[in-house]
């Protein structure tokens, strides 16, 4: 029996964030629901366990009613696969203005869901709840008393891999296709979600429908296979602390005037802590994200060639990720459609840029319309500031 969560509630710093997304919804009513997927784990630390993926679901209302009656929503569902540093949520739903990603394209008619992976959100974290498994750098950033002196770790290995991953995203992808009626679904990610989806593409094409990939991890000649010694001896988690994400990993690598709405950080912080409750307790007064450990192989050139489906990339001009992207459109041999776009004034964290986030949202609904960008279904391409085109 699927527990379904109706409302989950944020911190109060986000009311006034909140209602902008409410006024922009006036004109499209959205229905969210929240589920907890049913998942038999391959995760070492609780192997062969039944533990819930957290799913997180947004339509219109209108799509919703036609769904009730029976319409076929083929070629209208999306899953959102998240990266490192931020579940789900905060990455593709963030409660700002019109910045939700999936709230765009469910406006425009998709069935939106997105994914925690174990360790990560509402998602099953297996031995994350105990702060002596983390390392000593870490331990010395918790507040006075949240460890003992005589503090013992009770587990040291990572805790995922492609593979666990991988299992992860077809349960969803195979709970979503029988809830919708449907043979394929499209994916849009992010960052290491690259790893995530490129990989699963690469092995089942005959369940997707369309590729995004925004600022994809890749690596040419990395790993193929797991490694032998895998789970790797090392700590379950470590931490993120906000000035790490938004000032080093973030705020450094801003270079445009007008590239941020001030606002958005402070939502951004808040709407990931809500989803880490326990992470809030663990550092005050601003709270610290647990971040899962993890190994990861099987997305190289040998798998890029194995994609069957359209893929667009998407990569900002200041994200050293950039290469990564490139060589990964030319290694994308096996298909016909596929885009690559560089946008200026861009940085690994373009989901919450007043400088691109639009012309990002724009540009995945025509490819996951059309499978054309501007109209072509091959080509490099660069825009500037707001999505305008360079060449």
């Amino acid at each position: 029996m699927l527990k379904i969560l109706r409302l989950i509630a944020l911190p109060l710093v986000l009311l006034a964030s909140m209602l902008n997304v409410a006024q922009a919804q006036l004109q499209t009513q959205m229905q969210t629901i929240d589920r907890f997927v049913p998942h038999t784990s391959t995760v070492p630390a609780n192997e062969g366990q039944r533990i819930g993926l957290f799913v997180h679901e947004k339509l219109s209302e209108s799509l919703a009613n036609e769904i009730s009656s029976g319409a076929s929503v083929d070629g209208q569902v999306v899953l959102f696969i998240h990266g490192v540093s931020v579940s789900s949520v905060p990455a593709f739903d963030i409660p700002y203005k019109d910045y939700s990603w999936m709230g765009y394209l469910a406006e425009q008619g998709f069935d939106t869901f997105s994914m925690d992976h174990q360790g990560y959100g509402y998602s099953a974290q297996p031995y994350m709840n105990n702060p002596c498994n983390l390392k000593p750098d870490d331990q010395a950033l918790l507040d006075p008393g949240v460890i003992s002196d005589n503090c013992a770790a009770n587990y040291q290995s990572q805790l995922t891999s492609s593979q666990t991953d991988w299992d992860e995203i077809d349960t969803v992808v195979d709970y979503i296709r029988e809830l919708r009626g449907v043979d394929k679904v499209s994916i849009i990610s992010w960052s290491l979600g690259g790893i995530r989806s490129g990989g699963y593409a690469a092995r089942h094409p005959e369940k997707l429908d369309k590729l995004v990939l925004f600022a994809p991890v890749y690596r040419q000649g990395s790993a193929g296979m797991a490694p032998e010694n895998f789970p790797v001896n090392a700590p379950v988690m470590a931490l993120q602390t906000q000035d790490t994400l938004l000032n080093n990993r973030w705020g450094s690598n801003r270079v445009c005037e007008n590239q941020l709405d001030p606002g958005i950080t402070d939502v951004a912080w808040q709407t990931i802590m809500s989803f880490d409750r326990l992470g809030t307790s663990w550092v005050s007064p601003q709270g610290v994200m647990r971040v899962r450990s993890a190994s990861y192989w099987g997305w190289n050139e040998e798998f890029a060639a194995k994609i069957e489906t359209p893929t667009l990339i998407m990569v900002g001009e200041q994200d050293g990720l950039l290469p990564g992207g490139v060589a990964l459109y030319g290694d994308l041999t096996g298909i016909e459609n596929k885009a690559i776009v560089r946008m200026e004034c861009a940085t690994h964290f373009t989901v919450w840029e007043a400088s691109q986030y639009k012309f990002m949202q724009k540009a995945s609904l025509d490819w996951l319309t059309q499978g054309k960008y501007r109209g072509q279904s091959i080509g490099e391409f660069k825009v500037g500031f707001g999505g305008v085109d360079i060449d």
